[in-house]
């Protein structure tokens, strides 16, 4: 009786281990993840660099004087504007002066010789005509007169001479600017060629800039830019490329220089600008969009290479929505980074849906639902 009762125990256990055994797990339910999208549009028209310089005086000279004297008055000083053909400083004139007087008194002392030579050399010609002369006296009067003229010529080319430098006594602006730095003062001597004066362009400033060696291909003579001053505030200014250095400087960039255009803006020398050049020429007339960088989806370009599949290093992979919602891989084209964007050049088309954010938690058909500002990501 006993080993009947546990016969039976083992056959009812045995059949709830077979009934359990037989029993299928309930399904998990697919959660179907919300994902934000960007839609293709916008198309770009070319790269804009902004690149920082300064401004410099397009002409710049260094003023002295051409005769040495005293210097007597100086009419302007440091940072004054000036016009062209204004006097900027003077030395004293009385010295040149009695020196101009006594070379006009010298060439009237030759101009009176060289009548007397004529009149010698003429009544010599008269005599010897008439047979009472002789060969010799004509020609040393010849000589005479001819030296008389010489000296006449260098008494004249010595007055000219001292009256322009009568008139160097005063140093003039060639042309409108800026007193960059003065160097003289009253009752100074002063000799020829020493600097007086430092004078800066008004009208024609330029900006000079070190651009990278990544861009410099794409700069071209003439090529437009605008321009920005940090301390000016709404200032905008245009310029065009005037010069192109062939040798790079520091941190292998090149020297560009900006010609500023006329402008009422005060512009000064020495003050900073910030340059924007646009490059389109790269473009080659192609059409790009641009896209956030973060719709990459770079585990799966990598996960491609390592099994082995092959891609050119300018293919970059990211998901599609298509009209079920449904994601779609696609390699497409890209270009260059701008900030946060990436240029694509092949395989997106306007109006076209691409995930935004969260790519790396994604796979190739998988639906997705389309996540808007006015949702949470993880709402039901």
């Amino acid at each position: 009786m006993m080993l009947t009762r546990l016969k039976l125990c083992a056959v009812f256990t045995f059949g709830i281990i077979l009934a359990s055994c037989s029993d299928k797990p309930a399904p998990v339910e697919e959660i179907t993840p919300r994902v934000k999208y960007f839609v293709v549009g916008e198309q770009a028209t070319g790269q804009s660099r902004r690149i920082s310089g300064k401004i410099v005086a397009a002409d710049t000279s260094p003023l002295s004087f051409s005769v040495s004297g005293t210097v007597e008055e100086v009419f302007v000083s440091r940072g004054d504007k000036v016009l062209e053909g204004q006097i900027l400083a003077r030395i004293d004139s009385e010295p040149l002066r009695l020196v101009v007087e006594q070379a006009r008194a010298q060439l009237n002392i030759e101009r009176a010789k060289l009548v007397e030579s004529k009149q010698a050399y003429e009544r010599e010609v008269r005599i010897f005509e008439k047979g009472a002369g002789m060969q010799s006296a004509v020609e040393r009067a010849t000589a005479e007169h001819s030296t008389a003229r010489g000296k006449l010529q260098s008494a004249q080319s010595d007055l000219d001479h001292k009256e322009r430098d009568l008139q160097q006594t005063k140093l003039t602006a060639p042309f409108s600017g800026t007193i960059a730095s003065r160097s003289i003062e009253p009752f100074q001597e002063i000799s020829v060629g020493k600097e007086a004066f430092v004078l800066q362009s008004s009208n024609a400033l330029k900006v000079e800039v070190l651009v990278p060696e990544t861009l410099i291909r794409d700069v071209d003579y003439g090529q437009a830019v605008q321009l920005t001053f940090p301390t000016i505030a709404g200032a905008t200014v245009s310029g065009v490329v005037s010069q192109i250095g062939s040798r790079a400087e520091s941190g292998n960039a090149f020297p560009v220089e900006i010609q500023l255009s006329p402008t009422e803006t005060d512009l000064r020398s020495g003050m900073t600008a910030s340059v924007t050049f646009n490059f389109d020429k790269y473009l080659d007339g192609r059409i790009a969009y641009l896209i956030p960088i973060s719709a990459i989806a770079i585990e799966v370009g990598l996960l491609r290479i390592t099994r082995g599949q092959e891609r050119t290093p300018n293919n970059a992979p990211l998901f599609i929505i298509d009209d079920t919602n449904q994601l779609q891989l696609r390699y497409v084209v890209v270009g260059d980074l701008r900030g946060n964007e990436l240029e694509v050049f092949e395989g997106l088309e306007a109006g076209e849906k691409i995930v935004s954010a969260g790519v790396p938690l994604l796979r190739e058909g998988m639906t997705v639902e389309l996540w808007s500002p006015e949702q949470g990501l993880n709402d039901g």
